[in-house]
């Protein structure tokens, strides 16, 4: 099997070696009474091979907002941290796993303050098995790695997530057709419960899948990007719909909203990168057809330069691309991936710009 690879410009990141770990001996003997034998697992191992990178498609790339590490996650069911000084990873989340899509991770996003962590996938055997738990969302404690909760709402898999600029809401999008905000505040305060808080709001409207989620940089609304064809603008405070943005002749992607200015940025299997007024939902251009189908949108921090991908339609021939904001003139191109990428990110100080996909 291939592994397939993360770029960080000309870093492949995938082929660097985890770092050695190691275990302390105890002191001094223990005179205590042995503790009970454990229960034995009546589930069989698992047995899985490190090689020191992701082993599947990876589906969302992310900054820390230090700018120190990247966080990416993959089909592989694995999160890792790199350290981008050293090319190589510094830590592992392992969260559900089984056989199967059971575990796979199709999205995830780290808050702006870099406290939560959340992924989403396919989070259960499904099937008729434990139906009810596929479209959960794991939410971690990202210094520690801990897992504090799941957040519950949806009834199938989970494709997008995004948290808002001022950290107080996370909007997930789903294939149940459904978005949901959730109240991050109200998730906080509620956590060490037995049951957690924090729905706040459903969009449903959408008649397909919702794979691209974004908010406005005042956090006061949000887009979604659906295989509907559509885009669709809701007030956060409600969950209350603004407007439909329809313009696309296929399905919708990928979304990225400008963090200076209230610009939309869609991308689609039509190959068309449309730009569109975040208040009002009103379109305003199309930016560019980069001549392959859009996997992944990302603005650099200033909001002057765009980053898209080539999510189909002949990626091993066609590279990712930087445009310039609002003209749309190719500025630059990157070279390396050989097949579809679907992640990109913008460093925080806006020098670096990291891809994820097949390899």
């Amino acid at each position: 099997m291939k592994i397939r690879d993360l770029f960080l410009l000309s870093l492949i990141l995938s082929q660097a070696a985890c770092l050695p770990q190691t275990k302390e001996r105890p002191t001094t003997l223990q005179t205590a009474a042995p503790p009970p034998t454990p229960a034995i697992s009546t589930t069989p191992p698992i047995l899985q091979i490190d090689p020191g990178g992701h082993k599947s498609l990876i589906k969302d790339v992310t900054f820390t907002p230090d700018g120190r590490y990247l966080v990416s996650a993959s089909d592989d069911k694995l999160i890792r941290v790199w350290d981008l000084e050293t090319g190589k990873t510094v830590r592992t989340l392992r969260g559900q796993i089984g056989a199967g899509r059971e575990g796979k991770i199709y999205a995830m996003a780290l808050s702006p303050d870099g406290r939560w962590l959340a992924a989403a996938g396919f989070m259960a055997p499904g099937h008729g098995i434990r139906d009810d738990d596929v479209g959960d969302i794991r939410l971690y404690d990202f210094t520690s790695g801990k897992l504090v909760t799941l957040l519950k709402g949806h009834t199938n898999a989970v494709l997008s997530l995004a948290f808002s600029p001022d950290n107080r809401y996370l909007v997930s999008g789903s294939s149940d057709k459904n978005a949901i905000i959730w109240n991050m505040e109200s998730k906080a305060s509620a956590l060490g419960t037995s049951k957690p808080k924090g729905l706040d709001s459903r969009l449903s409207g959408h008649t397909k899948e919702i794979y691209a989620v974004a908010f406005t940089p005042d956090s006061q609304r949000v887009v979604t990007g659906s295989y509907d064809h559509s885009l669709r603008l809701w007030r956060v405070r409600d969950g209350g719909l603004i407007t439909t943005l329809k313009g696309h002749t296929d399905k919708v992607y990928a979304v990225a909203i400008s963090p200076q200015e209230d610009i939309i940025a869609s991308g689609s299997d039509d190959y068309s990168i449309r730009l569109w007024d975040g208040r009002t939902g009103q379109f305003i251009k199309t930016l560019a057809n980069q001549g392959t189908q859009v996997g992944s949108l990302s603005f650099s921090p200033d909001g002057r330069y765009l980053v898209s991908s080539c999510g189909g339609g002949g990626c091993a021939a066609n590279p990712e691309h930087v445009w310039s904001i609002p003209d749309g003139k190719e500025i630059v191109t990157y070279r390396g991936h050989d097949n579809v990428v679907i992640a990109t990110a913008v460093s925080p100080d806006g020098r670096v710009v990291a891809t994820g996909g097949w390899q």
